[in-house]
C-alpha cells in the first residue's frame, strides 16, 4: 500500500496539481478525485487520506527512499509529530 499511495500522491501533485503545492482549482480536486478512487476501490480513500497521501509524496519525492519494512501506518505517524 506504500508504494501505491505514492504513486496516487505523484499523480495528485505531479498530474493534477501540475508540481505546485495546492491545484488552481482548490480543495475541489481532493473531494472529486477521493469520491472517484472510493467508487473505483472502495473506502481508504476520503478527501482527509488523499490529504496524507498528497503530503507523503511531497516529503518522499523519490520512491527508493522509502523504507519496505515501513507500513503506511508508520509514515502517517512520522508526519503527525
Amino acid at each position: 500500500m506504500v508504494r501505491a499511495y505514492w504513486s496516487i500522491g505523484r499523480i495528485i501533485v505531479e498530474q493534477e496539481q501540475k508540481g505546485k503545492i495546492k491545484a488552481e482549482y482548490g480543495e475541489y480536486l481532493l473531494i472529486n478525485l477521493a469520491k472517484r478512487l472510493t467508487k473505483d476501490f472502495g473506502k481508504g480513500f476520503d478527501e482527509s487520506n488523499l490529504r496524507y497521501i498528497r503530503k507523503f509524496y511531497m516529503v518522499f519525492p523519490i520512491r527508493d527512499a522509502l523504507r519496505h519494512e515501513l507500513s503506511w501506518t508508520h509514515y502517517r505517524l512520522q508526519k503527525k509529530n
